[in-house]
């Protein structure tokens, strides 16, 4: 999806064989787990600077740069070239752009606050085109993405009045739509789109021992402490986690939890 972006194809995966690097930049990550198996191959002396807006972030780096009023880590690091005297490229504005359009959903969000507004502006001046970038993030899915988003869509369950939805993607919807896992990131907004929706979860089936649940919160439900409670986090409205058991076992799980979190938040009669 975002191949488009200047600069995406020197993207690695891991550190090259033999560097040992001594700083090491993590963005927009949480806590460690969600960086993935790469952060076992930065050695114990490496120093680790934390850039991140999430306010459930764990603190793990030996610097933590944390602004939970930030739309998007993107915002965060125009404030630090700014800081120390970098221009801000076309290039570089193309990418910050794409962090604050996305995190923002569109600017549809909450967190489209008036700064976000401000910095999206800026940065179109400096050189991103807003109409070409919501084309490539929004209009250029492949097919097997709207497979995908079908076969998902169709396991759809709205339970507590209309308060809560859910659905799965699993492994053998990725295989029927010849789709990777990637491809499922905008179904749990479509999710949230119901009317009069409090909560929205979308559980992702990654290995018969591992699930990952999405969930989007537009009532009185935290969806980030409901994520902490199982080793996740995120912001308020907008949460997830990875959970060490089965989709049918995570399933029971984190559905009783959100029911639980729910009926806490009605009024008491």
């Amino acid at each position: 999806m975002y191949a488009f972006l200047p600069g995406f194809e020197d993207i690695q995966a891991e550190p090259p064989h033999g560097v040992d690097p001594h700083l090491v930049f993590f963005f927009d990550s949480g806590n460690l787990e969600r960086s993935g198996n790469a952060v076992r191959k930065i050695a114990s002396h490496a120093t680790i600077v934390n850039v991140d807006h999430h306010p459930s972030n764990s603190r793990f780096g030996d610097i933590n740069l944390i602004d939970a009023n930030a739309s998007a880590v993107g915002q965060m690091v125009m404030e630090m070239l700014d800081h120390f005297g970098y221009a801000i490229t076309p290039t570089i504005a193309v990418n910050l752009y794409v962090a604050l359009l996305t995190d923002t959903g569109g600017f549809r969000h909450e967190n489209t606050t008036p700064r976000a507004l401000e910095d999206a502006a800026r940065l179109a001046h400096l050189g991103a085109d807003p109409g070409h970038i919501a084309t490539q993030v929004y209009k250029m899915r492949p097919e097997t993405t709207l497979k995908l988003n079908g076969l998902a869509l169709a396991t759809m369950r709205v339970e507590m009045e209309g308060r809560l939805a859910w659905a799965k993607v699993t492994r053998r919807m990725l295989k029927e739509a010849n789709a990777a896992m990637a491809e499922s990131e905008g179904i749990i907004d479509t999710l949230n789109s119901i009317a009069g929706l409090e909560l929205a979860i979308l559980f992702k089936e990654v290995s018969g021992e591992l699930t990952k649940i999405s969930v989007r919160s537009r009532g009185g439900v935290d969806a980030a402490a409901l994520c902490a409670s199982f080793g996740g986090g995120g912001h308020i409205r907008a949460a997830g986690a990875e959970i060490e058991r089965s989709m049918d076992e995570a399933t029971k799980m984190v559905l009783a939890a959100a029911k639980e979190a729910i009926l806490a938040t009605s009024p008491q009669r």
